[in-house]
C-alpha cells in the first residue's frame, strides 16, 4: 500500500490520519482472471485502487469487443462517468489475472469529503488522472500513427507488451495484430 501513501503525502499533502481514514473505509476485492470488475448496463459504485493484477476496460458493439484502458498495478481503476453520473456504465472491466482492489464506495467517498474537505484534493487528483488519460488517448488518434501510439502506450505503461496479450494491445491500438507484430518487429530493427 506504499503507493496510495505516495498519493496521500508526497502527491497531495495530506497527513497519515487522512490515509489512515481513508483505508477504515474500503473493502479489499480479489478477482480470478476473467472475472468482472464491472459489466455493461450496471452502475460504477467505487474507485478502485490495483494492488496487483491487471484489467482491461472495453467495449462491445455486436460481437466485436474495442479495449479502451487497461488497468495495472499501483493504478486507479473505475468506470468513470458511471460513477459521476450514477447512470449505467456502457463498458466492461475484465481481469486479466487474478487481481486484487482496494475499493471505496461511491457513498463513503462522499461522506468522507463531506467530512473533510481536505479529501477534495484526492476527488480532484482521481478526476485529473481520468481526464488527463482520456485527452491523451483521444489525441494520439487524431494525431498519430499507429507506431506512433505504440510507443506512447510503452511509454505509459513501461513493460505492457509483456504483461498485456498482443490482441489486447492491438484492439486498444486500433489495429489489427498482424500490425502490431509487424509495428513491433519494425521497432526492434530500428533500435
Amino acid at each position: 500500500m506504499e503507493f496510495l501513501k505516495d498519493i496521500f503525502i508526497d502527491k497531495l499533502g495530506l497527513e497519515i490520519h487522512h490515509l489512515e481514514k481513508f483505508i477504515s473505509l474500503t473493502k479489499i476485492k480479489t478477482l480470478k482472471k476473467k472475472e468482472f470488475l464491472i459489466q455493461e448496463g450496471t452502475v460504477c459504485e467505487f474507485i478502485g485502487f490495483v494492488v496487483s493484477g491487471k484489467l482491461r476496460s472495453y467495449v462491445q458493439n455486436d460481437s466485436v469487443e474495442f479495449n479502451n484502458d487497461f488497468y495495472l498495478q499501483n493504478s486507479l481503476v473505475t468506470a468513470y462517468t458511471s460513477y459521476l453520473t450514477q447512470n449505467p456504465t456502457n463498458c466492461n472491466i475484465e481481469a486479466l489475472a487474478d487481481t486484487e482492489i482496494i475499493c471505496i464506495t461511491y457513498e463513503k467517498f462522499n461522506a468522507l469529503i463531506e467530512e473533510d474537505v481536505h479529501f477534495l484534493k484526492l476527488a480532484k487528483y482521481i478526476s485529473d488522472v481520468f481526464f488527463i488519460k482520456k485527452c491523451k488517448r483521444e489525441t494520439s488518434f487524431l494525431k498519430n500513427s499507429a507506431t506512433e501510439r505504440f510507443e506512447l502506450l510503452c511509454k505509459a505503461y513501461p513493460g505492457i507488451e509483456q504483461e498485456i496479450s498482443q490482441y489486447h494491445i492491438a484492439s486498444y491500438l486500433g489495429i489489427k495484430p498482424e500490425s502490431l507484430s509487424r509495428i513491433k518487429l519494425l521497432t526492434y530493427i530500428n533500435k
